[in-house]
């Protein structure tokens, strides 16, 4: 007896061929990433592809998989240089639709550190429903990536997203409805009947429902190329998945969960109109301090000090930093982040009013991949001198 499998694995099977009808040109190279992270449903979790029917297996997955048949795009990074390796984190939950997404956006905030590099693919669990008035309506698709993607750019603003569209569902009905066990194996696990209900009818009632579901996938995909285009920091593939024809031997014997060889294909085809990578090192950016604050606080016999630190360059304030230094007097915490607002703070131990008038922190050191400390820019300053209150 057949166990029922989530329905958007279906919709793995359709991402896979060797040709796009349409490309997506590379233009601006982005710096390779230090960590990535994946998004979306059971087609990034690469369900079915380890063995065991419906069962996740993310280390074959096209985005963040560590399989070298697959060529994830981790690996591919990895090759180009990108100091990656172990940072490929995979959030995807299979079964997930869109309004899920805002949960797996906060996932990705809470990551330390931010990915600079997240790839989304959402939507098939939104169109494979078990029935046709159960999809997702477009207004609400649209609003329920819309808040994600809010989510994500406003929280962390370093992370350059790559959306991959929703596969041509309607290809794995044209492929396999007149395979008996395609039929079988779609009606005994309930998979994606919004589409594969009634698969040989010619009734014009069913030929209308596949159509009406393929024009949804569609408007599925107009809204993720919509959405995406509104924030600077996010790139569509322009259709290239769902344009992807799709051939019998890219699916695994289960009829609609990808082969380990159609990850690959996957993998491939989303690469090849995704972001350019730049292979060589940025040119060394200079960065200072530009300002150094500070409050107290006090009890009856004792007192602390606590130093706010301000990076920033000739472009603004600068997160991701590491200062470090040093207190002239007391013990305390001598090094911070900065965070998305350019700052960090620092704070002493407990200092006697009676023999510890005063505190001085010195920083002593910035340290950032690509960027140069300039302690003698102008107007940089390195030490602040505390009184107590």
């Amino acid at each position: 007896m057949f166990r029922r499998v989530p329905t958007v694995a279906i919709l793995a099977a359709l991402v896979f061929s060797g040709l796009l009808s349409s490309t997506v040109s590379a233009d601006t190279a982005l710096q390779l990433p230090n960590t990535m992270a994946a998004v979306g449903d059971s087609i990034t979790q690469a369900a079915s592809t380890g063995g065991t029917l419906g069962a996740d297996a993310p280390e074959n997955s096209w985005s963040t998989g560590t399989n070298s048949t697959v060529n994830s795009h981790y690996l591919r990074l990895l090759a180009l240089g990108a100091p990656i390796s172990g940072q490929n984190n995979n959030l995807s939950v299979s079964g997930a639709k869109a309004a899920a997404l805002n949960d797996q956006m906060w996932n990705v905030v809470a990551l330390e550190p931010q990915p600079d590099y997240l790839t989304v693919q959402i939507g098939g669990n939104d169109l494979c429903t078990d029935t046709f008035d159960a999809m997702t309506s477009v207004d609400d698709f649209r609003a329920q990536f819309q808040t994600a993607m809010g989510t994500v750019t406003s929280n962390s603003p370093g992370t350059s997203i790559y959306v991959v569209s929703i596969p041509d569902a309607y290809q794995l009905w044209s492929l396999f409805h007149n395979n008996w066990w395609a039929r079988f194996i779609w009606s005994a696990g309930g998979v994606c009947q919004s589409l594969l209900a009634n698969p040989t009818s010619t009734l014009q009632v069913d030929v209308q429902r596949r159509l009406d579901v393929r024009q949804r996938n569609i408007d599925y995909n107009t809204q993720l190329a919509e959405v995406c285009a509104a924030f600077a920091k996010c790139r569509f593939d322009n259709n290239a998945v769902f344009n992807t024809q799709l051939t019998k031997s890219d699916i695994a014997g289960d009829y609609f969960h990808p082969s380990i060889a159609g990850q690959a294909k996957l993998s491939s085809v989303s690469w090849s109109v995704g972001y350019a990578w730049a292979t060589t090192p940025p040119a060394t950016q200079s960065m200072w301090i530009g300002g150094l604050t500070s409050s107290t606080t006090a009890s009856r016999n004792s007192w602390t000090a606590t130093v706010r630190i301000a990076v920033t360059s000739g472009a603004g304030p600068i997160s991701g930093v590491a200062v470090v230094g040093a207190w002239s007097k007391g013990t305390g915490a001598t090094s911070c982040t900065t965070g998305t607002d350019g700052t960090c703070t620092v704070k002493s131990s407990s200092l006697s009013k009676k023999s510890i008038p005063s505190v001085t922190f010195t920083v002593s050191g910035l340290t950032k991949t690509d960027w140069t400390y300039d302690s003698t820019h102008t107007g940089s300053v390195s030490s602040i001198t505390v009184t107590k209150p």
